[in-house]
């Protein structure tokens, strides 16, 4: 359902948009807040709890080896030292095999580690000073690193997690130290003692204690994944709550405004593109003149050769184009403009407040220039430019109907002087309009009586200066005595969709003409972009009227060079490839006319089988007239051409001068009044025969036959 009715600033259902908008509003920050604590939650909590399980395992660790430290101390003080006073029993750590013997401080840390294991959970003392019963007992890494640590600081705590055996162990280590003089008199003493010179304070060795944390570890894991997936689950029905709620206010809210709405829409508004009707837009305008005495402004916005579009992309692209030229267009507007589509690819704008002419001008050009912009539809870039007319009155002068036929009348010159522009409607137009009626008229007339002529303009070798073919082009007599302007003929011819029967006329006649020439002169005929797409799958295309042309004329393909313009570059279909191919295929040239001039893809210049460029004639008019630029420009094309390994022709050559600097560059050929203006073709054979006056007699000889 069509959302616009035309009015930049009255959307159908702007009650229902603005309700909605505001229960989402709150709605939305909700979700999105509840899924971010979610999502942090789920990143960190269960780090958090494994290393809040691994402080607790390493906390344990040392407050064991604190305990095992005191009740060493309690052991050696209350127990060895008696012993050792009394006599009645020796400490040695072979105190299983003596019946007297207690066991040595180190050796009952042993025993209590042997307890210990018993509870996942390892003692160890270890020293680089072993006594001989733990001379085998080598310190690893992680001790080593430990004892260098505790030389420079005793009371440091030294931990790691290893993976021991395929589960997770915390190694803690802690300085074993020389806490009394009996310890350090026992060891600077005992014959077992590989050190003599132990103080008090000394770090003897490194007392481990090592526990295995897979199972704290996993039960961390565990409760994390509970506290996540209960208030996943919670967060979830919040979720589906709350956005039920909300898109059931919703969407009462909008089915009760979309009833109301859609009767009104229906009523005024075009059904395609949800503009107003015309019979809306003419009454708006003209209620709105009844009102005020203010100026208003009418814009009849026309898309440039739309009529391609529909040829060559199916009428499907071509409704999906004004579909987006619609929006393109509302988008534009403000809240003193009305926007209708009249039918096809028309459109008109009305301003109903203007200040100044200049105001309604830069309105006009800022269409031009968005309507410029590429669209994207179904995944094709198409590029298509706007023409428009433009009408100010007061509006008590003019109704509606009078503003939009002046706006129609500045519509046709802005079309006339090249399309792409706007033009203000200025009284003196009121011709333009009978004179395009006339051109009209007299273009199907010469399409149903063949009236139309073919002149011709030499083309010459820039090396020899003779001439090497010509090109031909169509004229249209005017009645009386004149012609019509090929640049008011073709865009009419264009418009009203003769061009590609015109064009079918030029190549039969075009070729009969060029098969009486010398056999070293070539043809150029150009070519509409009207002339590609038609009835190509079924063989009926351009190719096979060209093929026969050849054939029924007996002229040689390579003598025949058909000219395209880079517009039908631009816009390239899989068909238009296709048949420029198949047009190759048949032997003859393809050159690219006007160059220079259009906004070519350079991308797929390589991709198509052309064989020469045509430099436009606007670049030698311009180093004529001092542009500093158009030197440069040139340079760079010949370049382009030369690395394509194509050759060059320069137009619109009119002096020595000009002469000069393409032949610089490198052109292969030069085309322009300096040496001859279009001819009709009965001055071919005496243009030919001044040329060939010098040359072997062969050349005069068929000269001598086309006269």
């Amino acid at each position: 359902m069509p959302t616009n009715n035309g009015h930049a600033n009255e959307a159908p259902y702007a009650t229902t948009t603005m309700k909605v908008s505001t229960i989402w509003i709150f709605v939305l920050p909700v979700v999105v807040m509840v899924l971010a604590a979610i999502a942090v939650l789920t990143a960190y909590l269960p780090a958090v709890l494994r290393s809040a399980a691994v402080e607790s395992t390493v906390e344990n660790n040392v407050e064991v080896s604190e305990q095992i430290k005191i009740i060493r101390g309690y052991y050696t003080q209350t127990v060895v030292s008696k012993a050792l006073q009394s006599k009645a029993m020796e400490p040695s750590f072979d105190h299983k095999q003596n019946p007297l013997g207690i066991p040595l401080p180190a050796t009952f840390v042993k025993d209590v580690s042997e307890l210990l294991s018993k509870r996942d959970m390892q003692l160890t003392l270890v020293s680089p000073y072993p006594w001989p019963h733990r001379s085998g007992r080598r310190m690893d890494e992680f001790e080593t690193m430990a004892w260098n640590a505790f030389q420079a600081d005793p009371d440091a705590v030294f931990s790691r997690e290893e993976l021991v055996n395929g589960q997770r162990v915390m190694r803690v280590a802690v300085a074993d130290r020389m806490t009394s003089s009996a310890c350090v008199s026992c060891h600077n003493t005992h014959p077992g003692s590989v050190k003599r010179d132990w103080k008090l304070n000394d770090v003897r060795a490194v007392m481990e204690v090592s526990k295995v944390i897979e199972p704290h570890l996993a039960t961390a894991e565990a409760k994390s994944q509970k506290i996540l997936s209960s208030l996943t689950v919670l967060s979830g029905i919040f979720i589906v709550a709350i956005i039920s709620v909300a898109w059931l206010v919703s969407r009462r809210t909008k089915e009760k405004n979309e009833a109301v709405q859609h009767l009104h829409f229906l009523a005024h508004h075009d059904r395609m593109t949800g503009l107003l009707s015309r019979e809306a837009f003419v009454a708006s305008v003209n209620k709105k003149q009844g009102k005020d005495q203010s100026s208003i402004a009418v814009h009849f916005v026309d898309l440039d050769r739309f009529k391609d579009v529909n040829d060559c992309m199916g009428h499907a692209t071509g409704d999906e184009l004004i579909i987006a030229t619609a929006e393109r267009l509302r988008r534009l507007c403000g809240i003193n403009e009305l926007i209708t589509r009249l039918g096809g690819d028309e459109f008109v704008i009305a301003q109903l407040s203007v200040s100044s002419p200049e105001e309604v001008i830069n309105f006009g050009q800022s269409i031009v220039q968005k309507m410029s912009e590429t669209f994207i539809l179904g995944g094709h870039k198409i590029s298509v430019s706007a023409s428009v007319g433009s009408c100010i009155a007061r509006s008590v002068e003019y109704d509606a109907d009078e503003l939009l036929k002046r706006a129609d009348i500045a519509l046709y010159r802005a079309k006339s002087e090249g399309r792409n522009r706007q033009v203000l409607f200025s009284p003196d137009m009121q011709h333009v309009l009978t004179r395009r009626r006339e051109i009209e008229t007299r273009i199907w007339e010469a399409v149903r009586d063949e009236r139309f002529e073919l002149y011709f303009q030499p083309i010459h070798s820039a090396l020899t200066k003779k001439v090497e073919g010509f090109e031909a082009l169509l004229r249209l007599p005017d009645g009386s005595g004149g012609v019509i302007s090929p640049t008011e003929l073709i865009p009419v011819a264009e418009e009203i969709g003769a061009i590609g029967r015109i064009g079918d006329w030029v190549i039969r006649n075009a070729c009969a003409i060029a098969a009486s020439w010398p056999e070293h002169l070539t043809l150029s005929v150009n070519l509409s972009p009207a002339q590609f797409g038609r009835d190509f799958e079924a063989g009926q295309g351009l190719a096979e009227l060209v093929r026969k042309a050849l054939q029924d004329n007996h002229l040689a393909p390579h003598r025949l060079e058909l000219e395209i313009t880079e517009s039908l570059l631009m816009e390239r279909t899989d068909v238009v490839m296709s048949e420029l191919q198949a047009l190759s295929d048949l032997g003859v040239s393809i050159a690219m006319d006007d160059f220079g001039t259009g906004y070519s893809n350079l991308s797929s210049l390589w991709q198509v089988p052309f064989r020469k460029i045509k430099i436009d004639k606007s670049f030698a008019s311009g180093w004529a007239g001092g542009t500093t630029s158009a030197e440069a420009v040139v340079s760079t094309i010949a370049s382009l051409g030369q690395s394509l390994d194509v050759r060059l022709t320069a137009e619109g050559i009119e002096t020595k001068e000009q002469e000069e600097l393409f032949c610089g560059i490198g052109c292969h050929q030069l085309q322009g009044f300096l040496f001859g203006r279009p001819m009709p073709a009965s001055e071919l054979a005496a243009y030919l025969l001044q040329e060939v006056c010098g040359g072997g007699s062969d050349d005069l000889a068929q000269v001598r036959e086309m006269a």
